[in-house]
């Protein structure tokens, strides 16, 4: 399992530069996530420019980064799998967690008698409460209800089930599905808000990745002059 806490700012320039005129544009904080595995980077366009050069890996994220507020167009490419386009949409001040993943549309066989392939979604998820301490919470996007082993605690959760970890006290710990390790975590010192996604291929592959996931404030130096 990758292990991913660091809060990146990159400024998308999508159709504006950061200028003295430009700060007074408001602002939110994005951050996508490729809950994929086994497949080629994702290509991600946003108001037709690309985001991540090469795309975005197989279950890592982009770190937190600053967008106008409003809605941007999106389209998502991975090779062997039917693009997507739709839109991310953001408050000013608001930071949004956006998950890629597989998920099955149609349950309508094909004339060979197979379902149609899994199609690229992108799933919102909002901040968690900011309290004192670590906080952890598991969310899946594994097509079938699974049972996951985090640590002591015993985990059954559907498509998109989340669920609390209670008493996370930030100290290492790993994920098992069918008592087979698919991540690991070495712990964070660092307080705050964390959120384990578990993804699927839908060929049985499953990967987890650990993210932050609370609310972004701009950088003192960006904030306007008082």
């Amino acid at each position: 399992m990758r292990f991913h806490t660091t809060i990146v700012f990159l400024l998308l320039t999508i159709a504006f530069v950061l200028t003295s005129a430009a700060q007074e544009i408001e602002q939110g904080f994005l951050n996508l996530v490729n809950m994929v595995p086994n497949y080629k980077p994702c290509a991600i366009t946003i108001g037709g420019r690309e985001l991540v050069p090469g795309g975005l890996k197989e279950v890592s994220s982009t770190g937190w980064f600053i967008v106008p507020k409003g809605s941007h167009a999106m389209t998502l490419e991975i090779d062997g799998i039917k693009s997507a386009q739709g839109t991310v949409t953001l408050d000013a001040n608001e930071s949004v967690l956006y998950v890629i993943f597989l998920q099955q549309i149609s349950n309508k066989k094909e004339e060979n008698g197979k379902l149609p392939p899994p199609e690229l979604r992108i799933k919102r998820c909002t901040p968690m409460a900011g309290k004192k301490g670590h906080q952890l919470q598991v969310i899946s996007f594994c097509p079938e209800t699974e049972n996951f082993q985090i640590g002591p605690n015993q985990l059954t959760l559907e498509l998109f089930g989340t669920q609390d970890i209670p008493n996370w006290n930030g100290g290492a710990f790993n994920v098992l599905h069918r008592e087979k390790t698919i991540g690991s975590c070495a712990g964070s010192q660092e307080k705050g808000a964390y959120t384990l996604l578990i993804g699927s291929n839908h060929k049985r592959t499953l990967a987890a990745l650990l993210v932050r996931n609370e609310k972004q404030e701009l950088p003192p130096w960006m904030k306007p002059k008082k």
